[in-house]
């Protein structure tokens, strides 16, 4: 356990998260940053959390935004993604001592697919050998709903006696993974206390999770009948875009509206107080157009850069000024292959990942700013790009690469976006075009709308939060 209890004079909520700091991502930071500001609500966050996770993102600093008062217990697990990695590479090793014979790629290819999904079942097993097919069982059999259900059963009685411990008078999740939603309904039933469920992603109608039950559906019925006791069961339930929210509703029409409530993630200005005036990563005099995050498992991202290819060759004022940054970014070997055989190795530029406080530098210090999105209408409809709220936060033109829905709806009530699909050449050409204009004649013009951006501050997100779990409170009292 870290930190010191405190805030005596608070009510104490049970905070059931996987992901969280030291781990990085945008999931991890909506947990975080209602432990920091619930505290200014009467609520005094108590957080339960996994402690040695398969997870590729590490960001200590946002583990150093977890206020000293806040106790945070963490419980081992088994991580299958582990120990899939390490007999993989044992296989691996093992198949190539023998001559002739050159490695499985099933074991070299064993990595974390992390809470968006994994790669198709038959991908997996596609890539042949024994070792592939008995993956793909345990993953499709025994990981319902997901491999941190591993966690799970001693996750559940630690969180009993956290519970007792701390004198907890409510419970609050999060997920993905879904596998929390188990814990905490499993934790509820027991200690009958008031719940409030974060959905932050859809659970059985997301567009990965329907791979799994293909030929399974005993599997589908498990998870269904899970997501309907959530609904059944929490006293109250969040989502992050209207979206899911009319979708669930539709699903679950004894479900009462009110029970459910649209939150989305959102900005912390106090991210930015420590950002320095000038510059420190990127070179002052140009124009800086930066994406913080994944680009690669977006979608393709050679229709873009062949957009910039086009326009630097027929304005040479453009190649001289213009500077896309892709911060956080994999680079893709056919990436490399066709920025070096276009010479755009000075215009387009990957830097590795970095902390959260870095990233947030290195977007003070652009001039506009870029996101994607899965182009897909299931995709654009109930997802947003959890650093879209930073982007809101600083202000800046934003060059979004997606297709109608709540992202560009956002962004375009915001009075800060400039949409383009990810295929559209000229469209995000033109789009380059006008900033460079803008930033050559002397700045980028933009007027946002600065009463709905403030609507997304974290703080204010937190107290409505507070109400929610004082609401579920009382009208758990009431219902007994």
């Amino acid at each position: 356990m870290s930190g010191l209890r405190g805030g005596a004079g608070n009510r104490r909520v049970l905070v059931l998260s996987y992901r969280f700091p030291p781990q990085g991502g945008g999931g991890v930071q909506r947990t975080l940053k209602f432990v920091k500001y619930l505290r200014r609500q009467g609520w005094q966050p108590v957080v339960h959390t996994v402690s040695n996770p398969y997870w590729p993102l590490h960001d200590e600093s946002l583990a150093r935004e977890i206020p000293d008062d806040v106790a945070v217990y963490r419980t081992p697990t088994l991580e299958f993604e582990r120990l899939e990695t390490v007999i993989g590479s044992w296989l691996s090793r093992g198949r190539s001592a023998k001559p002739g014979r050159p490695a499985a790629r099933a074991d070299r290819d064993a990595a974390p697919q992390g809470d968006a999904g994994l790669p198709e079942g038959e991908a997996r097993l596609a890539r042949g050998g024994r070792f592939a097919q008995v993956q793909d069982k345990v993953w499709r059999r025994l990981l319902v709903p997901d491999p941190q259900i591993v966690w799970c059963p001693g996750a559940l009685v630690r969180s009993l006696w956290i519970a007792r411990r701390e004198g907890v008078e409510a419970i609050y999740s999060s997920s993905p993974p879904n596998s929390i939603n188990v814990l905490a309904l499993a934790l509820q039933r027991r200690l009958g206390l008031p719940w409030v469920a974060d959905l932050r992603d859809p659970w059985t109608d997301g567009l990965r999770r329907q791979q799994w039950y293909k030929g399974n559906p005993a599997r589908q019925r498990r998870e269904e009948r899970w997501e309907r006791l959530i609904f059944e069961r929490a006293d109250h339930i969040l989502v992050t875009t209207d979206a899911c929210r009319d979708t669930f509703l539709e699903k679950y029409p004894d479900c009462p509206a009110e029970k459910l409530t649209l939150m989305t993630n959102g900005f912390d200005p106090e991210d930015f107080a420590h950002v320095q005036t000038g510059n420190r990563f990127l070179e002052p005099g140009l124009l800086h157009v930066t994406l913080t995050g994944n680009v690669e498992t977006m979608f393709d991202a050679l229709p873009f850069f062949t957009a910039v290819r086009e326009l630097v060759t027929e304005n040479p004022a453009a190649r001289a000024c213009l500077r896309l940054n892709f911060v956080g970014t994999k680079r893709q070997a056919r990436y490399d292959e066709f920025i070096a055989a276009n010479d755009l190795s000075d215009v387009i530029r990957f830097h590795g990942y970095v902390p959260h406080s870095d990233s947030v530098q290195y977007l003070a210090e652009s001039q506009a700013l870029m996101l994607c999105q899965i182009p897909r209408y299931e995709s654009a409809v109930v997802k947003l790009p959890g650093k879209m709220f930073e982007y809101l936060c600083l202000r800046k033109p934003v060059l979004a690469l997606t297709i109608p829905g709540v992202t560009t709806r956002i962004l375009e009530r915001a009075r800060v976006g400039r949409i383009a699909a990810p295929d559209d050449v000229a469209g995000m050409k033109a789009i380059l075009a006008d900033l460079v204009a803008g930033f050559s004649s002397g700045g980028i013009r933009l007027d946002p709308d600065e009463s709905y951006i403030a609507t997304f501050d974290r703080c204010e997100q937190a107290r409505n939060l507070g109400g929610i779990l004082e609401a579920a409170i009382a009208g758990h009292r009431t219902a007994a």
